[in-house]
């Protein structure tokens, strides 16, 4: 692989970051723009056995019995059913990890690929210092 060949590896490796982090950053808004739901979803799973216990009569559960009951609230406002909201947040959760996941595999290939570009021009210094030597070397033999 030539210096080039590099370069113009690292810089397809920079663009495919650039695409992953603007998918990233997309799907985050969609996330923030569901939280509300999203959140109501998982309380109501969370605290249904706390709403159970305060209406068989149990103390000390008001304040999870309010939070079930607001929850339930905002899915009902929300106009989603519980199923499709439930696969909606897991199918925007999964992307998000794959992305994720891909984002953290294409800097190390950059990481390499840097450190690969550096490696490359110090052997080309190496290089450049020690040719003329050899040429010295070679003229000094074939003069004897």
């Amino acid at each position: 692989s030539t210096p080039e060949d590099m370069t113009a590896f690292q810089n397809r490796t920079e663009e495919t970051l650039v695409a992953l982090t603007t998918q990233r950053t997309i799907l985050n808004v969609k996330k923030k723009r569901r939280r509300k739901l999203y959140t109501a979803l998982a309380d109501v799973e969370s605290l249904a056995e706390a709403k159970k216990l305060y209406e068989e009569g149990m103390s000390g559960m008001e304040e999870e019995a309010a939070r079930y009951a607001e929850a339930v609230s905002v899915l009902e406002k929300g106009a989603i059913s519980r199923e499709v909201l439930a696969r909606e947040k897991s199918d925007l959760y999964n992307q998000l990890a794959e992305i994720n996941r891909e984002i953290r595999s294409v800097r190390k290939k950059l990481k390499m690929c840097t450190k690969m570009l550096e490696k490359m021009q110090e052997m080309e210094r190496n290089i450049q210092k020690i040719e003329p030597e050899q040429k010295k070397r070679h003229k000094a033999q074939a003069s004897r």
